[in-house]
């Protein structure tokens, strides 16, 4: 049943900010999670004893709902110790919701949620007082359809299955419900436990008061063992542009806040600690509107001098208007009708064609990208516009609709060419929502000549606490981005708030398979809705992005993983000119995962070096793993990020052994293996080539290094140098060179020494140089020739015969060759 209260998707993330709930049994052939036996202390810091269950447990919506307590005295384990919870119902009551209750722990819920995977079962206690309504279903008269399960991402509900308790069992009944993420995946992630009843299940339905107790909620599943996954070098999947985030609104930054969050440099004292840079490589920063609808207007940012301290640190910068000048807005949002309030907060774009706005328009943007880099700052990008479907009018925004969207873009990258600037990415549509729902990128990107201007598809993500149920989207061709994120509820900085970003990026990476991935701002104003906190405090989840933003440089390539653990979520990386690679592991669960990477298709590697976000740890270095045979086995901690950081050995180059130079007649072949050798382990693939431009006919062996060589006749008398180059196949590729002169002898015309006719035979000898073809050619008249017989490369003297002379007259010459 899904009830009518709606929840936007940025209220749905106010839902998910929990605290840790309860902890982990390790039972002996089980993993257990107790989420709550309702004991005097409680759970989450809240004393049932001292009334606090209401912290916890509490109704989501449904007016059957009466009232939610602590009992110490029924317990389902008969603890005179602990205690159930009590709920209380009335099937009769009055509002819009009258005849069901959702009761939930997401007052508290369990933080960081559990895997679906590994706990594949629920269970709890459940008793009715015999009181209670009742209804008849298929004969059999119970107190109604009672579901457990959770709230999905997109704050509906999802039961892992239902009781009905027949009114003969009035004890304790204990319920054992399977739990299916593979088949159902709104439970891959288990943030919370519902409890429900909805009285017109049956007919006739539930009426009147009902009492039940609950007792022992928990989740098992089986032990999890050391499992294996496979990191192939050779499946090579996305390019990685970057992980950045936005200073919009902000001013200044000092030196030590640029260290820590754009270099990768290490021990950097920050607010009195000692922190490694987490290596941002890319900052997005807010475009103050222009002040005039004039072309030769400029608008400006407050970001300047952080623009320069990100972008000395190696990022890239890219900016994005919240609006165009109140002059070229009309008054009302197209999507919802909301009036523009202060100038420039809300409206609706007025450009269309090539109309004087879509033009001076495209002018400011272009003057703005001029003006940035007569300050030394070079735009890598420049979005259309922030949240082009988004339905505000609290802060500077404008609506568009995608056939806007497509006329801009032309006028856009006209004006950015005619200033010189034509280098800067166009970038769109930045809708709200990673799904774009108003299809505002689609106009643009069905017509090739406006699709060709764009560089990248972007959208933000505010689709719900886990996003939409399909990361997928259209690239369109182009580099795909998420530009902005957070929960809007506000964000905790503990490590469960850092796993919860660590396994987004880890979807947008292997499902999305996005080019670069956004947090929302830097440092926020008013809620703690940024990386750090308002006062530029570090917070876990800086951290645990920061274990993908460090290592995971622009350039990289995603590489494939195949992981059996569903405990942990593992992506990797690679640099495919420096050999070094990221493998980023995430364990968002309470227990610790031991996992074997094999490193197939890997260049010789000796040891990777993890670096841990923790409880207790901040992107911390720990020691080098060794790695053997092309593997290596880590326990991943408990709620931890770990970033397995690796670069391949050291190339040796190949090396090839000395050839003397060589002289030769023409005609002979000339063999020459040249021999190379390679100290590299395990052994790497060794490939000749030529050096320079070898004599014509002359042949090298790619493979076997064998030089082949029979020089022509008219090549006598020369010298030929001859350059052979070896290049292995490793990281970077490397090379040696052997160089040898070949010499060929001058040509001796070959002498006529004797000639004899005997019984109609001629016999001719021959003397000359050896190597060349000798041809023996007959004439009567000097002018026509014919060619009697050839004899290859033969030993000399010669001796050459005509055993068809018959003519009284008759000519002999001998030409050598080839």
């Amino acid at each position: 049943m899904i009830h009518p209260f709606a929840i936007t998707s940025r209220m749905a993330g106010r839902l998910l900010v929990f605290l840790i709930l309860s902890y982990v049994l390790a039972a002996k052939s089980q993993t257990v999670y107790v989420a709550d036996q309702f004991d005097p202390a409680g759970v989450g810091g809240s004393s049932y004893s001292n009334g606090q269950i209401g912290n916890v447990w509490g109704n989501w919506f449904g007016d059957a709902f009466q009232s939610v307590t602590w009992d110490s005295t029924s317990d389902a384990s008969n603890n005179p110790a602990s205690g159930s919870m009590k709920i209380t119902a009335d099937f009769d009551g009055q509002g819009s919701i009258p005849n069901q209750f959702e009761v939930y722990d997401g007052n508290s819920g369990i933080n960081p949620p559990l895997s679906g995977l590994l706990y594949t079962n629920f269970q709890c206690d459940v008793r009715f007082d015999p009181a209670s309504a009742t209804t008849t279903n298929g004969g059999v008269v119970s107190f109604g359809h009672l579901q457990f399960g959770v709230i999905t991402s997109s704050s509906g509900q999802d039961y892992f299955g239902s009781i009905d308790v027949p009114i003969t069992d009035t004890g304790w009944v204990h319920v054992s419900l399977p739990i299916d993420a593979t088949a159902d995946t709104n439970l891959l992630q288990i943030t919370d436990v519902l409890i429900h009843i909805y009285g017109p299940a049956y007919s006739p339905g539930l009426s009147g008061t009902s009492t039940l107790w609950v007792d022992n909620i928990k989740f098992t599943g089986a032990l999890p063992v050391t499992t294996n996954c496979v990191v192939d070098w050779n499946n090579v999947h996305q390019r990685i542009d970057g992980f950045g985030a936005s200073s919009a609104y902000n001013g200044t930054w000092s030196t030590a806040e640029a260290d820590l969050l754009f270099s990768t440099n290490n021990n950097i004292t920050y607010q009195s600690a000692t922190y490694n840079g987490i290596g941002l490589s890319l900052l997005r920063n807010h475009i103050i509107w222009a002040n005039t609808t004039s072309a030769s207007d400029t608008p400006s940012t407050a970001e300047t001098s952080i623009m320069k301290l990100a972008q000395a640190r190696g990022a890239r910068v890219w900016s994005t208007p919240w609006t165009p000048a109140v002059g070229f807005k009309s008054t009302n949002d197209i999507y919802d009708a909301k009036p523009i309030t202060n100038g420039v907060n809300g409206g609706t774009f007025l450009g269309s064609g090539n109309n004087i706005t879509n033009l001076n328009y495209a002018s400011q943007l272009a003057n703005y990208v001029v003006a940035m880099k007569n300050q030394g700052i070079n735009l890598y990008a420049l979005s259309v516009q922030n949240e082009p479907d988004a339905s505000v009018n609290t802060y500077d925004a404008c609506q568009w609709t995608g056939a806007q969207i497509h006329d801009f873009t032309t006028n856009l990258f006209n004006a950015l060419a005619a200033k010189g600037v034509g280098s800067t990415k166009i970038m769109l549509p930045e809708s709200e929502n990673w799904t774009d729902p108003h299809n505002l990128a689609g106009s643009a990107m069905g017509d090739p000549g406006v699709a060709a201007d764009v560089g990248i598809i972007a959208c933000h993500n505010y689709d719900g606490a886990n996003g939409p149920a399909n990361l997928v989207k259209n690239n369109f061709g182009k580099a795909l981005w998420e530009t902005e994120v957070s929960q809007l509820g506000g964000e905790t900085s503990d490590i469960a708030n850092g796993l919860y970003y660590a396994q987004r990026i880890f979807l947008f990476m292997t499902v999305a398979q996005a080019n670069a991935w956004h947090y929302w701002w830097i440092v926020p104003f008013g809620s703690e809705t940024g990386l750090m906190t308002q006062n530029a405090g570090t917070t876990k989840r800086m951290f645990t992005i920061g274990n993908y933003s460090r290592f995971v440089r622009p350039g990289y390539y995603r590489i494939n993983v195949s992981n059996n653990n569903p405990l942990a979520l593992i992506s990797a990386y690679k640099d495919p000119v420096s050999g070094n690679y990221a493998i980023v592991a995430v364990n968002p669960n309470s227990i610790p995962a031991t996992q074997i990477f094999d490193l197939t298709n890997f260049p010789a590697v000796g040891s990777v070096t993890p670096w841990i976000t923790s409880g207790t740890l901040s992107l911390a270095s720990q020691s080098a793993v060794p790695v053997v045979n092309a593997s290596f086995t880590y326990t991943l901690p408990p709620l931890s990020v770990v970033t397995f950081v690796g670069q391949a050995a050291a190339n040796t180059a190949p090396t090839l052994a000395p050839i003397t130079d060589q002289t030769i007649n023409a005609g002979q072949t000339l063999l020459l293996t040249n021999i190379a050798t390679d100290s590299d382990v395990p052994p790497q693939t060794l490939t000749f080539g030529a050096a320079n431009v070898f004599p014509a006919n002359a042949t090298l062996d790619s493979a076997s290094g064998i030089f082949s060589w029979r020089p022509l006749v008219s090549q006598g008398g020369t010298t030929h140098l001859i350059s052979v180059q070896v290049t292995d196949d490793g990281l970077p590729p490397l090379s040696a060179t052997n160089n040898f002169h070949v010499i060929v002898n001058p040509i001796i015309p070959p002498v006529l020494s004797s000639v004899t006719v005997t019984a109609g035979q001629v016999r001719l000898t021959v003397n000359g140089m050896v190597g060349p073809d000798y041809t023996l050619q007959t004439s009567t008249n000097l002018l026509d020739w014919q060619t009697l017989f050839t004899t290859n490369s033969p030993t000399l003297p010669l001796t050459l015969m005509d055993t068809h002379f018959n003519d009284t007259l008759r000519f002999y010459r001998i030409q050598i060759g080839p």
